[in-house]
């Protein structure tokens, strides 16, 4: 154990020492987090499985500002900013599902990171990533999310659905220019016709090789393309439906209380960039919303009957 432990610490450092980016989120992992799991806490960050939904829509790495600066707020029935339960994908879906059963509840999830660290009992799992990525574009597109959380909804009406999108995360799907080297969810996963020079992104913002505006007018945009290949979900969508995000993203804002700068989303972190997160609640305008608004119309329209008034 210890053997395998040394010699993957040895592949990393090999394979990532003169990348100072990464040896900031190392150091953020290894010393800044124990350092904050003391000064902060996660009893006021959401636990997402408790809350009342019919529907919960994930878009992944979408920061509460990023969502607010593109939506208007006002068009939901509720909006607040809360807190995550993690500042990575991984640490998020652990924190959330990990020795729960949920099988009233189905998750149809276009991310791996997802599929590797769940470990709970659901009615359902679909794992859209293993047939729909797109090498061309790096990631999965959100409109194959779309048609299989409509298929899953209509063949299973009853259940809760939980539609975990990759986007607004990178890479970003109309900004080509903005793609580098892999996608980290799997090594199972290639991606072609990508930059050098950065694993990602929000590496090349601290490494210089991407200004900081043209990352975040990237990141808005991805956030634009899930936002409209949702609709159609939303459109046969019932009950109540919450859209939300796992994690955030850091574009060199400073951590605390020691001061390096952050990029993308490193694991056990807490900073709002990373921890804020959007909680959009809408009550869905068909589907079983519907159907139960006019079983009670029929139900006051027959006391009425009987009562001799209609």
């Amino acid at each position: 154990m210890v053997l395998g432990t040394l010699r993957y610490v040895i592949s990393e450092i090999k394979q990532n020492y003169d990348r100072r980016t990464w040896w900031r989120n190392r150091f953020a992992s290894r010393v800044l987090s124990p350092i904050q799991s003391k000064l902060y806490n996660d009893s006021s960050a959401v636990d997402v499985s408790e809350e009342s939904w019919d529907l919960l829509i994930i878009l992944d790495a979408c920061r509460a500002d990023l969502f607010e600066e593109v939506v208007d707020t006002t068009d939901y029935d509720h909006y607040e900013v809360k807190k995550s339960r993690g500042s990575a994908t991984r640490e998020w879906t652990k924190a959330n599902f990990n020795g729960r059963a949920k099988t009233d509840t189905i998750y149809v999830t276009g991310n791996p990171v997802v599929s590797y660290w769940v470990d709970t009992a659901f009615a359902q799992f679909e794992e859209v990533w293993q047939d729909n990525f797109d090498p061309d574009l790096g990631t999965v597109p959100a409109e194959s999310v779309t048609e299989r959380a409509i298929q899953v909804h209509k063949d299973n009406p009853d259940k809760r659905l939980i539609v975990h999108y990759l986007q607004p995360h990178y890479p970003f799907v109309e900004d080509p220019e903005l793609r580098f080297t892999k996608f980290e969810g799997t090594d199972e996963l290639e991606v072609t016709n990508v930059r050098s020079g950065a694993a990602d992104v929000w590496e090349a913002v601290g490494l210089g090789l991407v200004d900081p505006n043209e990352a975040w007018a990237g990141y808005r945009r991805n956030l634009e393309y899930v936002l409209d290949a949702i609709d159609p979900l939303l459109e046969i969508a019932s009950g109540k439906v919450v859209i939300t995000s796992d994690h955030g993203n850091a574009l060199g804002e400073r951590a605390r209380p020691i001061p390096i700068k952050l990029y993308g989303h490193p694991t056990k972190i807490y900073h709002p960039v990373l921890r804020k997160v959007p909680w959009a609640e809408i009550r869905a305008k068909n589907g079983r919303a519907d159907s139960e608004e006019k079983e009670l119309d029929a139900d006051v329209e027959d006391k009425l009957r009987q009562l001799g008034y209609v």
